[in-house]
């Protein structure tokens, strides 16, 4: 939240998801820093060590981005883009894994998102209808880049806004007002928030959303610039 989130959370929704999917702790609790291209140089050295044991692929980053982060669920893409992206991203990882094959190849301060070529699939992609033929890190990237922009993921993003801002079921025409936005000006967030905050959808008596008491005091304390008021300050 601190380090990705706030300093990009009025800039482009591309910028704001490349640095998601590549901070440390998104690596290590979705897998990816330990996932390796079958067909990597590294995993063909260990695999004919191990009599072909193979190590290999993890796709939990890769489908987390395309249902939760840019396309959503049900917007056509099937597990051949899941498995795709994954050999894709393969190759992104951080510095200072304490054991494995990866750490003997990673040099840089603990936590340092790096990119290792040895253990990126090579080859070129195919992900939601697009052929990617980019080599390294540059591949995860344009597929990253058109996913922020595609049009599912206006759809997903504004309903995303809507429902958590506004109602639990959004109306209709506000979340068509900000994927129209979206679409507009390529995901640029500050824009998206100004045509929330100007709906009138967004202002309309009787919407059934409110605030826990959780995060109303957390709001609270964020506007007067407060800390918990008793024990260990907590920041908020």
């Amino acid at each position: 939240e601190f380090d990705v989130i706030r300093p990009h959370i009025f800039g482009k929704f591309g910028d704001l998801l490349n640095a998601a999917v590549r901070h440390p702790a998104m690596l290590l609790y979705l897998d990816q820093a330990q996932s390796i291209g079958p067909d990597s140089p590294l995993a063909s050295r260990v695999n004919a060590r191990r009599n072909n044991k193979e190590i290999g692929l993890n796709e939990n980053l890769a489908r987390e981005i395309l249902e939760l982060h840019t396309l959503g669920v049900r917007a056509g893409y099937g597990q051949e883009d899941v498995t795709e992206f994954a050999r894709a991203l393969t190759g992104t990882t951080f510095a200072g894994l304490a054991r494995g094959p990866i750490a003997r190849l990673v040099s840089g301060a603990p936590g340092e998102t790096v990119f290792v070529d040895a253990i990126h699939q090579p080859g070129t992609r195919r992900v939601i209808g697009r052929s990617y033929a980019q080599s390294g890190k540059a591949q995860a990237d344009a597929i990253l880049s058109d996913l922020a922009t595609h049009p599912a993921t206006a759809k997903h993003i504004a309903a995303k806004l809507a429902t958590h801002f506004v109602a639990d079921v959004p109306p209709p025409s506000l979340v068509a007002k900000l994927e129209a936005d979206f679409l507009k000006t390529g995901g640029n967030l500050k824009s998206l928030y100004r045509t929330l905050l100007s709906a009138p959808e967004a202002w309309a008596a009787g919407q059934p959303k409110f605030k826990t008491p959780w995060e109303w005091t957390v709001s609270a304390l964020r506007a007067l610039n407060e800390s918990m008021p008793a024990g260990d300050p907590i920041r908020v």
